[in-house]
């Protein structure tokens, strides 16, 4: 065979190649974050020192692919739409800087620190995902609880359930009503535990 022949073959297969390549190429990703609440300031300050405990999902949403779900039992995840974080995790900081920033207590910090609290804050993401239908919506379930260290109880717990519908069918509606969703749960939840908190004043605020 002729070294023109042998090129020209070659550069066939490499043709070939780069094609098929392209037709197998990935989809880029694209990823999204939540926006924090604005803050309102807690309509009473406590000398309460809260510490944040690491929130628990089912395994589906301690992944950073976004959950959606087609029928009663149904789920799936994109996986060309992802969170910067898994929900997990980015619930739990927006709690975290949401009390803290209330100004409604003593202090507010993770429970890795090695800071004593006068209750654990716990959270656990029942769901968050996106719900098929006409409009679509965007499904949150939040739990919130407290965890006095000194009584061994759990003193208060809290849910907030509630589907968003989408302003759109792009995705960037979905995320949006995933966010507003979100953020109205978490003040919500805040709300309920400064409430707790105020009236049940630790032993060290009520001889004051």
């Amino acid at each position: 065979m002729s070294l023109r022949i042998c090129a020209g073959a070659a550069a066939l297969a490499a043709a070939i190649v780069l094609l098929l390549a392209g037709c197998g190429a990935a989809r880029p990703i694209k990823f999204y974050s939540l926006d924090p609440p604005e803050v309102s300031a807690a309509p009473q300050r406590t000398d309460v020192t809260l510490l944040i405990a690491h929130f628990h999902a089912p395994t589906l949403y301690r992944d950073t692919r976004i959950a959606y779900r087609t029928g009663a039992n149904e789920m799936g995840l994109y996986d060309e739409h992802r969170w910067v974080e898994a929900p997990a995790l980015m619930v739990e900081e927006m709690v975290l800087q949401y009390l803290r920033r209330s100004g409604g207590y003593k202090s507010v910090q993770n429970i890795s620190s090695s800071a004593q609290g006068d209750y654990i804050v716990q959270g656990r993401i029942e769901r968050f995902e996106q719900v098929e239908g006409k409009p679509l919506s965007a499904r949150v379930w939040l739990r919130l609880s407290l965890y006095d260290p000194k009584a061994g109880a759990t003193v208060w717990a809290g849910s907030y359930e509630r589907d968003e519908p989408a302003s759109g069918d792009d995705f960037s509606s979905i995320v949006a009503a995933l966010d507003k969703n979100l953020q109205q749960g978490v003040i919500q939840l805040a709300s309920e535990i400064n409430q707790y908190a105020v009236a049940h004043p630790r032993p060290a605020e009520a001889g004051k």
